[in-house]
């Protein structure tokens, strides 16, 4: 088995990851369900809708429960391959679900601030060539709700929003927190 065999694993399982909790971020942002990249990640993550049998959505359709039961599923099946690939078996089933969950909140900080970031960019990518394409919509309508809690508690500067900013220095230090978490959480197992 090895090293190889887990990296290989691990991105496709990153990739599966990636394409369903895509799929919940969509539905929760309220993204327009008409929009390309949209429509081709539901019918990417047909699964999900396998899943919508067992585990209903809630918030007036807009948290999808089944898609986050199979992320949750997924990164099990990624911690516990990786783990199994790479010859280090977890201590027992508590260690395995607390490295999940810590996985996970890592990784949704992590894919925040890179969300944040993208949408920064593209901001300037569509205000110097005028044009929008479907991938840059489906960005920015994912990262407006990350900069809502902010434009509301800073002062309105006009042309100027530091909203992004402060979302992204925000999730930084949330990051930079949850790694410390990690490292205690890990080294008490």
């Amino acid at each position: 088995m090895g090293a190889n065999s887990a990296l290989i694993f691990g991105l496709i399982i990153n990739v599966a990851i990636l394409l369903v909790f895509s799929r919940f971020l969509m539905q929760l942002a309220a993204v327009n369900p008409y929009n390309p990249v949209v429509m081709s990640t539901v019918k990417a993550t047909k699964i999900v809708d396998i899943f919508s049998r067992i585990f209903p959505t809630l918030g007036k359709g807009r948290v999808n429960s089944a898609a986050l039961a199979l992320v949750v599923v997924l990164y099990l099946i990624k911690i516990f391959g990786i783990m199994y690939l790479s010859g280090a078996m977890p201590n027992s089933p508590i260690h395995l679900v607390i490295l999940t969950f810590v996985t996970m909140v890592q990784d949704l900080i992590r894919f925040c601030r890179y969300l944040i970031f993208a949408a920064i960019l593209l901001s300037w990518v569509v205000m110097f060539t005028q044009s929008r394409s479907p991938y840059i919509e489906v960005i920015q309508e994912l990262a407006e709700p990350l900069f809502a809690p902010f434009r509301r508690l800073l002062p309105n500067m006009g042309m100027i929003d530091l909203s992004p900013i402060a979302a992204f220095f925000t999730f930084l230090i949330a990051e930079r927190i949850m790694d410390q978490v990690a490292i205690v959480m890990l080294t008490g197992l």
